[in-house]
């Protein structure tokens, strides 16, 4: 809507207000512990991703006079450059309401991971790392960045893999450190939808992170033997995964890249093109089905934990 907006209105609008309009897009609610307030600025502390944020009002020192240091407050922030501004209506708490508050934090965090980034750019750096590794790890188990199994045997094979992962991480602590762990087994919980598939998939990307397929055995011998695309059920899975709004472009992508001249050919067959161009026609093809996504931001999907919140709870 906000991009809508500024295409209708560019030629009304300053580059600082198209600014500020895109900077409503990057808008984020979170629950902050207010650590100062002076005239012009207060200093929030998101217990969400355990980041610091000064922002201020669009009413001056006015909008600040509400804000005490040690209550809490439930808000959204608008990045505006270095500074954020505090936007639409805030909930205030006493500082009596710490714990009440960090149990909803938590809350948010497992419900949400992503969430627990927030403008943590300590927290992104970490969780790039901790994804990147985990990719590794899971390419080292499968010597392939991609399985397919049966749906009965995904979960198992997960475990598997986590158990591996675990006593990896493991073998590399004091045994102190160890000791912390003893009795520690990696579960897992598979979606009903996954553990009954006929076949269901595993793609760990570097970017988009772990992602789940079902169907994927069909959609991946389509672009190993390109006349399969004339098979009706065959041609349903493709078409499938190309108008559902929860596929990313991945497993396309990583199609094209592993059988690029099998791709050209099923995408010439489908879509009657015969002059078909991987390089020109296949981006087209994700920015009209897929367009969504490619507006996304790319976030990490291995989360680096809230260890404050979590400490604080160990505690009591």
């Amino acid at each position: 809507m906000i991009d809508r907006f500024i295409k209708e209105n560019k030629n009304c609008l300053s580059g600082a207000e198209v600014a500020i309009l895109e900077g409503w897009k990057e808008s984020f609610e979170g629950i902050f512990e207010v650590k100062s307030v002076d005239e012009v600025t207060v200093r929030l502390y998101n217990l969400i991703d355990e980041a610091e944020y000064i922002a201020t009002s669009n009413v001056g020192k006015q909008g600040l006079k509400r804000f005490s240091t040690g209550e809490f407050v439930i808000t959204r922030l608008v990045p505006l450059d270095d500074i954020y501004l505090l936007s639409g209506v805030s909930f205030r708490y006493p500082s009596e309401a710490r714990s009440m508050l960090e149990e909803e934090a938590l809350k948010i965090v497992k419900s949400n991971l992503p969430a627990s980034l927030g403008k943590n750019k300590e927290k992104w750096a970490q969780g790039w790392q901790m994804q990147k590794k985990l990719r590794n790890e899971f390419i080292s188990y499968f010597k392939d960045e991609i399985i397919v199994v049966a749906g009965e045997k995904l979960q198992e094979t997960m475990e598997g893999f986590l158990t591996y992962y675990t006593e990896k991480t493991k073998s590399k602590l004091s045994e102190s450190e160890k000791a912390k762990y003893a009795g520690l087994k990696s579960t897992l919980s598979v979606p009903e939808k996954l553990a009954t598939a006929d076949s269901a998939s595993v793609i760990f990307d570097e970017t988009e992170g772990l992602k789940t397929y079902t169907d994927f055995k069909l959609f991946m011998e389509t672009f190993k033997n390109p006349n399969l695309i004339k098979d009706e059920e065959y041609k349903e899975v493709i078409m499938g995964y190309l108008w559902s709004d929860t596929i990313s472009p991945l497993p396309f992508r990583k199609m094209v890249e592993r059988y690029p001249e099998n791709a050209r050919k099923v995408f010439a067959t489908l879509f009657n093109k015969r002059n078909w161009s991987n390089e020109k026609d296949f981006p087209a093809l994700m920015r009209k089905y897929k367009g969504a996504f490619l507006k996304e931001k790319p976030k990490p999907t291995v989360i680096p934990a809230v260890q404050k919140i979590r400490y604080e709870k160990s505690k009591r």
